[in-house]
Protein backbone atom coordinates (compact mmCIF):
# COMPACT_ATOMS: atom_id res chain seq x y z
CA UNK A 1 0.00 0.00 0.00
CA UNK A 2 1.43 3.29 -1.27
CA UNK A 3 0.43 6.40 0.34
CA UNK A 4 1.04 10.18 -1.71
CA UNK A 5 0.90 13.38 -0.24
CA UNK A 6 0.63 16.43 -1.78
CA UNK A 7 -0.93 20.52 -1.32
CA UNK A 8 -3.56 21.67 -2.97
CA UNK A 9 -5.02 25.56 -3.52
CA UNK A 10 -7.52 27.30 -1.52
CA UNK A 11 -8.32 31.02 -1.74
CA UNK A 12 -6.73 31.53 1.51
CA UNK A 13 -3.72 29.00 1.58
CA UNK A 14 -2.71 25.34 0.39
CA UNK A 15 -4.33 21.99 2.37
CA UNK A 16 -2.02 19.40 2.42
CA UNK A 17 -3.57 15.91 2.01
CA UNK A 18 -2.55 11.92 2.10
CA UNK A 19 -4.39 9.60 -0.19
CA UNK A 20 -4.70 6.51 -1.73
CA UNK A 21 -6.02 3.68 -3.53
CA UNK A 22 -6.98 3.74 -7.23
CA UNK A 23 -10.73 2.43 -7.28
CA UNK A 24 -14.13 3.36 -9.69
CA UNK A 25 -15.95 3.62 -6.04
CA UNK A 26 -16.84 6.76 -4.63
CA UNK A 27 -13.51 8.56 -2.57
CA UNK A 28 -13.73 8.05 1.31
CA UNK A 29 -12.52 11.07 2.44
CA UNK A 30 -11.33 11.48 6.08
CA UNK A 31 -11.21 14.57 9.07
CA UNK A 32 -9.22 14.12 11.90
CA UNK A 33 -9.80 15.40 15.52
CA UNK A 34 -7.98 18.01 17.57
CA UNK A 35 -4.77 18.57 17.28
CA UNK A 36 -4.21 15.27 15.07
CA UNK A 37 -3.09 15.64 11.17
CA UNK A 38 -3.82 13.55 8.25
CA UNK A 39 -1.20 11.22 9.85
CA UNK A 40 -3.71 9.96 11.99
CA UNK A 41 -5.34 8.05 9.41
CA UNK A 42 -2.73 6.03 7.70
CA UNK A 43 -3.23 2.71 9.51
CA UNK A 44 -6.64 2.89 8.30
CA UNK A 45 -5.92 3.81 4.55
CA UNK A 46 -4.09 0.81 4.92
CA UNK A 47 -6.75 -1.81 5.35
CA UNK A 48 -9.10 -0.17 3.44
CA UNK A 49 -7.13 0.07 0.38
CA UNK A 50 -9.18 -1.40 -2.27
CA UNK A 51 -12.42 -0.65 -3.88
CA UNK A 52 -12.40 3.30 -4.01
CA UNK A 53 -9.59 6.20 -3.60
CA UNK A 54 -9.30 7.99 0.06
CA UNK A 55 -7.91 11.28 1.02
CA UNK A 56 -7.35 12.29 4.09
CA UNK A 57 -6.49 16.22 4.99
CA UNK A 58 -4.82 17.74 7.15
CA UNK A 59 -7.62 20.59 8.60
CA UNK A 60 -6.18 24.47 8.62
CA UNK A 61 -4.03 25.20 11.32
CA UNK A 62 -3.21 21.64 11.53
CA UNK A 63 -0.68 19.30 9.93
CA UNK A 64 1.33 20.79 6.72
CA UNK A 65 -1.98 22.71 6.05
CA UNK A 66 -1.96 26.61 6.03
CA UNK A 67 -3.04 28.63 8.99
CA UNK A 68 -6.44 30.23 9.00
CA UNK A 69 -6.54 34.17 8.84
CA UNK A 70 -8.76 34.15 12.00
CA UNK A 71 -10.53 32.32 14.39
CA UNK A 72 -12.01 30.08 12.48
CA UNK A 73 -15.49 28.29 12.23
CA UNK A 74 -16.66 24.72 11.70
CA UNK A 75 -18.57 26.39 8.40
CA UNK A 76 -15.05 27.85 7.62
CA UNK A 77 -13.29 24.46 7.65
CA UNK A 78 -16.43 23.02 5.74
CA UNK A 79 -15.47 25.78 2.74
CA UNK A 80 -11.83 25.54 2.78
CA UNK A 81 -11.94 21.28 2.82
CA UNK A 82 -14.97 21.40 0.10
CA UNK A 83 -12.72 23.09 -1.97
CA UNK A 84 -9.85 21.64 -1.74
CA UNK A 85 -11.40 18.29 -2.55
CA UNK A 86 -12.80 19.88 -5.57
CA UNK A 87 -9.37 21.37 -7.16
CA UNK A 88 -8.81 17.74 -6.56
CA UNK A 89 -11.40 16.49 -8.85
CA UNK A 90 -13.85 15.16 -5.72
CA UNK A 91 -17.28 15.96 -6.30
CA UNK A 92 -19.04 13.69 -3.99
CA UNK A 93 -17.66 11.21 -2.07
CA UNK A 94 -18.70 9.37 1.59
CA UNK A 95 -17.02 11.61 4.49
CA UNK A 96 -15.94 9.96 7.80
CA UNK A 97 -15.40 12.38 10.82
CA UNK A 98 -13.06 11.76 14.15
CA UNK A 99 -14.06 14.33 17.02
CA UNK A 100 -13.74 18.00 15.42
CA UNK A 101 -13.53 15.96 12.15
CA UNK A 102 -16.76 14.60 13.12
CA UNK A 103 -18.04 18.03 13.78
CA UNK A 104 -17.26 19.00 10.00
CA UNK A 105 -18.19 16.14 8.29
CA UNK A 106 -21.56 16.29 9.86
CA UNK A 107 -22.00 20.37 8.74
CA UNK A 108 -20.74 18.97 5.39
CA UNK A 109 -23.72 16.67 5.23
CA UNK A 110 -26.11 19.15 6.27
CA UNK A 111 -25.39 21.81 4.15
CA UNK A 112 -24.01 20.33 1.05
CA UNK A 113 -26.16 16.70 0.25
CA UNK A 114 -25.36 16.80 -3.22
CA UNK A 115 -21.44 15.97 -2.16
CA UNK A 116 -21.64 13.78 0.69
CA UNK A 117 -23.10 10.67 0.11
CA UNK A 118 -22.84 9.18 3.43
CA UNK A 119 -21.67 10.31 6.69
CA UNK A 120 -19.68 8.16 9.52
CA UNK A 121 -18.43 10.11 12.78
CA UNK A 122 -16.22 8.59 15.31
CA UNK A 123 -16.39 10.38 18.51
CA UNK A 124 -19.59 12.95 17.94
CA UNK A 125 -19.90 16.12 19.77
CA UNK A 126 -23.82 16.73 20.00
CA UNK A 127 -24.19 18.44 23.14
CA UNK A 128 -27.25 21.42 24.16
CA UNK A 129 -26.35 25.00 24.16
CA UNK A 130 -25.71 24.80 27.77
CA UNK A 131 -22.91 22.08 27.47
CA UNK A 132 -21.68 23.99 24.65
CA UNK A 133 -21.41 27.43 27.07
CA UNK A 134 -19.40 25.14 29.64
CA UNK A 135 -17.03 23.34 27.67
CA UNK A 136 -15.94 26.67 26.23
CA UNK A 137 -15.28 27.61 30.26
CA UNK A 138 -13.70 24.71 30.82
CA UNK A 139 -11.38 22.97 28.24
CA UNK A 140 -10.00 25.93 26.00
CA UNK A 141 -6.53 25.85 27.58
CA UNK A 142 -4.02 27.30 25.09
CA UNK A 143 -0.77 26.60 24.67
CA UNK A 144 1.72 29.35 25.72
CA UNK A 145 5.52 29.07 25.27
CA UNK A 146 7.70 28.94 28.02
CA UNK A 147 11.59 29.51 28.01
CA UNK A 148 12.11 26.26 30.50
CA UNK A 149 10.32 24.03 27.73
CA UNK A 150 7.63 23.22 30.35
CA UNK A 151 5.03 23.63 27.30
CA UNK A 152 6.72 20.64 26.01
CA UNK A 153 5.81 18.56 28.69
CA UNK A 154 2.29 20.12 29.16
CA UNK A 155 1.65 18.74 25.63
CA UNK A 156 2.89 14.96 26.20
CA UNK A 157 0.72 15.22 29.17
CA UNK A 158 -2.46 16.44 27.52
CA UNK A 159 -1.73 13.57 24.88
CA UNK A 160 -1.16 10.71 27.17
CA UNK A 161 -4.44 11.65 29.68
CA UNK A 162 -6.62 11.68 26.69
CA UNK A 163 -5.80 8.11 26.01
CA UNK A 164 -3.45 6.09 28.94
CA UNK A 165 -3.29 3.37 26.79
CA UNK A 166 -2.20 5.19 23.68
CA UNK A 167 1.25 3.58 22.49
CA UNK A 168 4.21 5.48 22.61
CA UNK A 169 5.33 5.86 18.86
CA UNK A 170 1.82 7.85 18.45
CA UNK A 171 1.56 9.93 21.78
CA UNK A 172 4.93 11.16 20.11
CA UNK A 173 3.52 11.81 17.00
CA UNK A 174 0.36 13.54 18.42
CA UNK A 175 2.63 16.07 20.62
CA UNK A 176 4.61 16.85 17.34
CA UNK A 177 1.24 17.40 15.53
CA UNK A 178 0.23 19.54 18.78
CA UNK A 179 3.06 21.56 19.08
CA UNK A 180 3.17 22.12 15.05
CA UNK A 181 -0.24 23.77 15.60
CA UNK A 182 1.05 25.87 18.44
CA UNK A 183 -0.31 28.69 19.96
CA UNK A 184 -3.63 28.38 18.01
CA UNK A 185 -4.85 24.71 18.02
CA UNK A 186 -7.40 25.58 20.79
CA UNK A 187 -9.29 27.79 18.42
CA UNK A 188 -10.55 24.70 17.25
CA UNK A 189 -12.52 23.65 20.08
CA UNK A 190 -13.92 27.09 19.86
CA UNK A 191 -15.10 26.35 16.52
CA UNK A 192 -16.74 22.70 18.12
CA UNK A 193 -18.48 23.80 20.53
CA UNK A 194 -19.55 26.97 19.08
CA UNK A 195 -21.64 25.20 16.54
CA UNK A 196 -25.11 24.08 17.11
CA UNK A 197 -24.83 20.25 16.74
CA UNK A 198 -28.58 20.03 17.22
CA UNK A 199 -29.69 21.80 14.65
CA UNK A 200 -26.68 20.42 12.17
CA UNK A 201 -27.69 16.82 12.97
CA UNK A 202 -31.64 17.74 12.40
CA UNK A 203 -30.51 18.47 8.55
CA UNK A 204 -28.70 15.76 7.59
CA UNK A 205 -30.56 13.58 5.48
CA UNK A 206 -27.88 10.95 3.67
CA UNK A 207 -27.19 7.74 5.56
CA UNK A 208 -25.29 7.52 8.99
CA UNK A 209 -23.40 5.99 10.80
CA UNK A 210 -22.09 6.75 14.46
CA UNK A 211 -19.54 4.62 16.24
CA UNK A 212 -17.67 5.68 19.51
CA UNK A 213 -15.40 3.89 21.92
CA UNK A 214 -16.62 2.71 25.49
CA UNK A 215 -13.54 4.92 26.69
CA UNK A 216 -13.24 7.32 24.43
CA UNK A 217 -14.49 11.30 26.04
CA UNK A 218 -16.94 11.83 23.79
CA UNK A 219 -18.50 8.56 24.95
CA UNK A 220 -21.94 10.07 27.24
CA UNK A 221 -22.45 12.11 23.70
CA UNK A 222 -22.40 8.88 22.06
CA UNK A 223 -25.79 7.57 23.72
CA UNK A 224 -27.30 10.83 23.68
CA UNK A 225 -27.04 11.14 20.20
CA UNK A 226 -28.57 7.28 19.89
CA UNK A 227 -31.48 8.27 21.69
CA UNK A 228 -32.20 11.71 19.62
CA UNK A 229 -31.36 9.47 16.24
CA UNK A 230 -32.52 6.15 16.33
CA UNK A 231 -32.64 5.88 12.53
CA UNK A 232 -28.84 6.08 12.02
CA UNK A 233 -26.67 3.33 11.97
CA UNK A 234 -24.47 2.78 15.18
CA UNK A 235 -21.43 0.95 16.40
CA UNK A 236 -19.95 0.85 19.82
CA UNK A 237 -15.95 0.13 20.29
CA UNK A 238 -15.51 -2.06 23.25
CA UNK A 239 -12.30 -1.22 24.69
CA UNK A 240 -11.57 1.59 22.83
CA UNK A 241 -10.52 5.52 23.94
CA UNK A 242 -10.24 8.82 22.66
CA UNK A 243 -7.67 7.57 19.79
CA UNK A 244 -9.52 4.76 18.41
CA UNK A 245 -8.90 5.42 14.62
CA UNK A 246 -5.25 4.59 15.71
CA UNK A 247 -5.49 1.67 18.23
CA UNK A 248 -9.29 0.55 16.94
CA UNK A 249 -8.41 0.45 13.12
CA UNK A 250 -9.18 -2.75 12.26
CA UNK A 251 -12.70 -2.40 14.27
CA UNK A 252 -13.50 0.84 12.58
CA UNK A 253 -12.54 -0.56 9.21
CA UNK A 254 -14.89 -3.57 9.76
CA UNK A 255 -17.55 -1.37 10.49
CA UNK A 256 -17.33 1.15 7.68
CA UNK A 257 -17.03 -1.28 5.21
CA UNK A 258 -19.93 -3.24 6.51
CA UNK A 259 -22.15 0.13 6.53
CA UNK A 260 -20.81 1.02 2.99
CA UNK A 261 -22.05 -1.92 1.50
CA UNK A 262 -25.18 -1.69 2.74
CA UNK A 263 -25.77 1.12 0.93
CA UNK A 264 -25.66 -0.18 -2.17
CA UNK A 265 -23.82 1.31 -5.89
Amino acid sequence: MTIKKGYVDTRDGQVHYRYSGKGEGLPLVCFHQTASSSASYEKMMGLLEGPFPMFTLDTPGFGQSFSPPGQPTIAYYVTILLEALANLGVSRFHAFGHHTGGAIAAQMAADFPERVRSVMIEGPVWVSENVRKKKLDTIIDPLVLKEDGSHLMKVWDRVRRLDPDHPLEVCHRESIDTLLAGTRYHEAYIAVYTQDSYAVYERIRCPMLILCGRNDVLFPFFEEVREAHPKATFALLENCGTYAVDNCAEQIVEEVRAFLKGLGP
